[in-house]
């Protein structure tokens, strides 16, 4: 398991991650401070993802679920964090 700095870098090299259902693409825009923003390219939405609660997630769930991000992730961003645990952890 990697440390948060760690975490936080590997995030930062992420270009685009995909859904797990549908394969939607998000494309990774930036990480600034503790905030990860995506974009998702279906609608052209952002959306910010806080890392503390994705490092949090990672570190203590084993499946990788949106139903399981609930418990670690506010606001509607669950799809989002789960496709970058997943390509983190590929």
């Amino acid at each position: 398991m990697m440390d948060f700095q760690t975490f936080k870098k590997q995030i930062s090299s992420l270009k685009v991650v995909y859904s797990v259902r549908d394969r939607v693409p998000y494309k990774v825009c930036s990480v600034q401070g503790n905030l990860l923003t995506i974009q998702r390219e279906s609608t052209g939405n952002y959306v910010e993802i806080k890392l503390n609660e994705l490092y949090n997630f990672y570190s203590n769930e084993t499946i990788c679920t949106t139903k399981a991000a609930r418990k670690y992730i506010s606001g509607y961003v669950y799809s989002p964090a789960v496709a970058v645990i997943k390509e983190l952890v590929k």
